[in-house]
């Protein structure tokens, strides 16, 4: 607060030292990080049999879209075999104008429909995957303790640094091959941090999230055999149940208003989508059943790389943590769709209105949010092991770690804040889909100065 003296009128700055030294008692300072990470981990190696197992399951996986584009190719030659056959039925014109025009709908409706219909098939193959927003690029020079701190897990874990650190609103992190399949021979590594993520953690749950990230990265076969079988899982998902123009020019098409004739047409269309996608379902299932197993056993060594820099405590303490925010979020989310329907505002900073609400919260969620852990199975088809089963693994390890340094995550960063609110209202206009303007961003604190919504 600013005020002038009665006597002099000269401005006196007056500050308040309770803030200022709780701003001091979170500060992460270069030599913090410097001591607190310092010592080597020992190197967690992938088995030969495990890694000969991902060798197998990525053949098998290139395999499914192969034998899809065999299936439309006989599909396809079908159609051109009725089309060459089938004018066997215009050898004679005898029976008239109409007998002729019942050969002609025999004939082109199976012809026109079943080109379309291999057309639609081949439609999976062809197409592109839609853009995706763009992530925001971390500039080192406002966030070198961010950039410090993982320089440091990268020369632990003994990977290369991140080339690029961008950050999302997911409550997520990830790491991979920059740019897919052009980084194959290199080591350009990306790295995406989601900013929920690091409002809820402290720094050594966040070193357990980035040290799990970097440890896919660990080994250069399992990173490159894992990339190529995530893509192919990728793609079966998007094909089987994303929908795009042509489905709907289609969708439109069969419900207008049209001449019974080309109904025959329509049909084949229909069938030929319908057995395609049912294809590509099999096809889908069977490929995620052969890479599911190994997928989880990829998860474990990630979680041993994790517990060799933040201890078994640290991953405990993140995987407790990841299921209280991942509830917390969806009780958020709810929030914010009834505050855009009721008032068409939103709070300028998703991670910080995460936090307030959880202030909000009785004191008995985090206790039921861990409770939840108990009751989970994992199936044929989950990718990651259940976070209980992930807790007993590391408490039979029972790894101490090199890091114990538990300060908001958060303060890794050179202006959180600003930060959050820049990647809110993209998250807001591109993931989102929202027509949000500067305006209709409000401060967090206008959002809880009254009720807030039932959530």
């Amino acid at each position: 607060m600013s005020v002038e003296c009665p006597g002099c009128g000269i401005a006196t700055i007056l500050r308040d030292e309770s803030n200022l030294a709780s701003v001091t008692s979170v500060e992460i300072t270069a030599a913090d990080l410097q001591s607190a990470l310092a010592g080597p981990v020992p190197r967690r190696h992938i088995s030969i049999f495990y890694q000969f197992g991902l060798l197998l399951v990525a053949f098998f996986m290139v395999l499914l879209p192969l034998f899809y584009f065999a299936f439309t190719c006989l599909a396809g030659y079908g159609v051109y075999w009725y089309a060459d056959h089938g004018r066997a039925l215009f050898s004679s014109f005898t029976g008239g104008i109409y007998v002729l025009m019942l050969k002609m709908i025999i004939y082109l409706g199976p012809v026109l429909g079943g080109a379309i219909a291999v057309l639609f098939m081949f439609k999976p193959i062809l197409a592109r995957s839609p853009k995706r927003a763009e992530p925001i690029e971390l500039n080192p020079a406002q966030h070198p303790r961010l950039y410090q701190f993982i320089a440091h897990l990268s020369d632990l874990l003994k990977v290369s640094m991140p080339r690029r650190i961008y950050l999302d609103c997911d409550l997520n992190a990830s790491a991979g091959l920059r740019r897919g399949l052009l980084s194959f021979s290199g080591r350009d590594l990306v790295l995406t941090i989601g900013l929920p993520l690091v409002a809820g953690l402290n720094t050594r749950q966040f070193a357990a999230v980035v040290s799990h990230e970097l440890g896919h990265c660990t080994q250069w076969l399992a990173l490159r055999l894992g990339y190529v079988i995530h893509r192919i899982n990728r793609w079966f998902y998007r094909v089987v149940y994303e929908r795009d123009t042509w489905d709907q020019a289609l969708a439109d098409w069969s419900n207008s208003d049209q001449d019974w004739r080309l109904s025959l047409i329509v049909m084949c269309v229909h069938l030929a989508v319908w057995l395609s996608r049912g294809i590509l379902m099999l096809l889908m299932l069977i490929g995620h059943a052969a890479s599911c197993f190994l997928s989880r056993q990829m998860e474990f060594h990630a979680d041993a790389c994790a517990m060799s820099v933040a201890g078994s405590a640290g991953l405990e303490s993140l995987l407790l943590r990841l299921r209280e925010l991942d509830i917390l979020q969806g009780l958020g989310y709810d929030g914010l769709r009834q505050f855009w329907k009721q008032r068409h505002q939103l709070p300028d900073s998703l991670p910080d209105f995460l936090d307030q609400l959880e202030k909000r919260l009785p004191a008995q969620f985090h206790e039921d949010a861990r409770l939840t852990l108990m009751n989970e199975k994992a199936g044929w088809f989950a990718t990651h092991p259940t976070a209980a089963r992930r807790i007993q693994k590391a408490r039979q390890r029972g790894w101490d770690g090199i890091f114990t340094m538990e300060k908001p995550a958060r303060a890794l960063f050179g202006d959180f804040g600003a930060t959050a609110r820049q990647v809110s209202s993209r998250h807001y206009r591109q993931n989102l889909g929202l027509a949000i303007t500067n305006p209709m961003l409000k401060p967090v604190g206008e959002f809880f100065q009254e009720a807030a919504p039932t959530i």
